[in-house]
């Protein structure tokens, strides 16, 4: 889901179906006379008066294609929940706890449907292109709906404690880590929203430069920490050199303890996340950002949080906190 959302954006297709039918959506056009309404209602906005008039149906099969794909599963997603959820709750294999987590997850799920739309509508106006304040809700969204559920399935597992005596410090600086993973993903998206990846395609430096001339040109001052294309980049990279840091000293750190087999896994899963991510990255931006690197490092992305959320419960539940640490 999360990749098909990524090459959605990457193709330019998210704004290819200008309606919103959460039931009879789910049947794409089937005739020559379908597809030419569906043409039609697209022409009727300003993606294709501005940007793609004079395209061709099969031109717009690909783009429509694309979105009806990542609704339908959306879709999907929701039924393989609610259906098996439903099986469940009915035969009282949930306890009243669990099942009222897993009803909150499908909740979010909903939600996530409800703010998709909310950002295609945002490119439906004069400007055809979504607002990345939207992306970022939409894309953060998923994220923390995957933290939510990813988390009970971790809860399910039988607690283990260290072997050793382990600081309860460890457990606030992963926690300290997944904050600033988090924000890391908020900026990435706004750096896709903006399509700020393409302006500086050198690394370590923005074109020689260690920070980028430009980098205070709008006004206010503080839109240039989230509307320019120039600071947005900036940010994204130094969120990525402070997450090496923060990253590496937690494995430094964590070797020094007897810590616990799965705590030491969570450790390793992250370092290689971490590590491939930031591979990609640099990999998107020198390459100017091929679709098939874009989704790679958003699916990257995806693969680093879910690591760090592992990372953090693993300490939450095999810590032991002691004052001679």
């Amino acid at each position: 889901m999360v990749v098909v959302g990524g090459i959605t954006r990457l193709t330019e297709s998210g704004l290819s179906i200008v309606e919103w039918k959460p039931i009879t959506g789910i049947v794409p056009p089937t005739s020559e006379a379908a597809w030419q309404l569906e043409f039609e209602n697209y022409k009727q906005y300003p993606e294709y008066q501005k940007l793609n008039h004079g395209m061709s149906m099969d031109e717009f099969k690909a783009i429509f294609w694309w979105e009806f794909i990542h609704r339908l599963l959306g879709r999907l997603v929701g039924l393989v929940y609610l259906l098996p959820l439903l099986f469940f709750q009915f035969t009282g294999c949930l306890s009243s706890v669990f099942s009222r987590r897993l009803w909150i997850g499908f909740v979010l799920g909903g939600l996530q449907g409800l703010v998709g739309w909310y950002m295609v509508k945002s490119g439906l106006v004069d400007r055809p292109d979504v607002s990345h304040y939207r992306l970022a809700l939409h894309l953060g969204l998923a994220f923390f709906l995957f933290a939510y559920l990813f988390w009970q399935i971790l809860d399910l597992r039988p607690k283990t404690k260290s072997k050793g005596l382990v600081p309860g410090y460890l457990a606030t600086y992963a926690k300290v880590i997944l904050a600033f993973v988090s924000i890391q993903i908020v900026w990435g998206a706004f750096t896709a929203g903006l399509k700020a990846g393409y302006g500086f395609n050198t690394f370590p430096t923005m074109n020689g430069q260690w920070i980028p001339s430009g980098f205070w040109m709008l006004d206010p001052v503080w839109s240039n920490f989230f509307e320019n294309n120039i600071s947005v980049q900036f940010i994204h990279r130094t969120l990525a050199w402070i997450l090496l840091a923060l990253f590496s000293s937690f494995f430094v750190l964590s070797r020094r303890f007897d810590i616990s087999a799965r705590q030491a896994k969570a450790v390793w899963a992250v370092s290689a996340a971490f590590l491939m991510q930031f591979c990609l990255g640099i990999a998107t931006l020198l390459l100017m950002v091929p679709i098939q690197l874009a989704s790679l490092h958003q699916l990257g992305g995806f693969v680093l949080f879910g690591a760090t959320v592992f990372m953090v419960h693993s300490f939450r539940t095999g810590s032991l906190k002691t004052a001679s640490a």
